[in-house]
Order: structure tokens, then sequence, then C-alpha cells
């Protein structure tokens, strides 16, 4: 690997591994099995090094995960929900009790609203809010425009939020 290689190599797994895990997490459900499809990521990267353009390379990693990810799930022929769990890859303050809890419960009823958009508008906002890809790169992942991009997260937003508004206004939700 030359000098300006291993330097790529560091650089993207320094900004995109968590990331990748976050996003993998969201496609597969289990934390192990999603460092298992990074690591593998960032394997294929290693020896892709000298056929990828930096200037694409989050598209490529992300698109790469994505299509792990499918393979994994398609091995195993299971579709595993989330677990009620967060994924925290920040260290942990001190919290009011009780607001963890709170926390993963509202983590879980977001994914479950999120599991009821169409899959280009939940592919959109994953990339975006979980793996904090610009419109760009998502636009490059999908392969649409950065309009389309704005148009999906936009409408996916709105839905989640009508969706949300619905279930806080259900009785048994009252305090």
């Amino acid at each position: 690997m030359t000098t300006d290689a291993s330097q790529l190599f560091h650089d993207a797994l320094q900004r995109y591994e968590r990331p990748l895990i976050r996003y993998a997490l969201n496609h597969v459900g289990q934390l192990e099995d999603a460092r298992d499809i990074v690591q593998e990521v960032f394997i294929k990267l290693s020896q892709s090094l000298s056929s990828v353009d930096p200037e694409r390379l989050a598209p490529w990693l992300f698109t790469v995960c994505k299509n792990r990810a499918t393979d994994h799930l398609r091995k195993h022929r299971r579709i595993t929900l989330m677990e009620t769990e967060t994924l925290d890859l920040e260290e942990a303050g001190t919290a009011r009790p009780g607001f963890d809890l709170e926390q993963q419960e509202t983590a879980a009823q977001l994914r479950s609203l999120l599991t009821r958009l169409p899959e280009k508008q939940r592919e959109a906002i994953r990339m975006k809010f979980i793996a904090d890809l610009s419109y760009k790169e998502i636009s490059d992942v999908m392969k649409t425009s950065v309009g389309n991009v704005g148009y999906l997260i936009h409408h996916g937003i709105n839905a989640l939020r009508e969706q949300w508004l619905a279930l806080e206004a259900q009785p048994s939700r009252a305090a």
C-alpha cells in the first residue's frame, strides 16, 4: 500500500467506521453482525484502493455496506427487527433516572414508524440521519438526483411526524 493509499484508508476508517456501523445495524439489527459487515467493507476497500475514486469514497463505502448487509440477510434468510437497545457509540454521561429507558423506547418507536415508510424514503432518511451523508453522497448511492433525495427526505420526515403525532394522540399514551 502506498503512503497516499494508506492515508486514504486511515482517513476513511476514522471518518466512516461509526456511521457505517450505525447504517449496517439499521439493516441487520444485530451489533455484532453490523460490525462484521463493516469489517468486510474495509477489507474490500483495502483491496480496491487503487480503483476507488477518493471523491466518491462515501457513496462507494455505503453502497458496499448496503450490499453486504443485503447479502447477510439473504444468507441468514431472516429479517431481523431492531432490538430495543440503541447503538451508543459515544461515552455516556450521567442522566436523570429513566432517561436511558425513555430514549430506548423513543428510538424503538421511531424505528417502528420508519419501517412503515416506502423503501426509498427509508433509505434516504437512514443515510442522512444515521450515516450522516450529504444529499450529494446520498444521491450517488441511490443513483438519483440531489433534488429527489431532498424530496424523499422531506416527505419521509413529514410522514414520520404525522405518524408520531397520531401515536402521541392515542389515549393510552397520555400520562
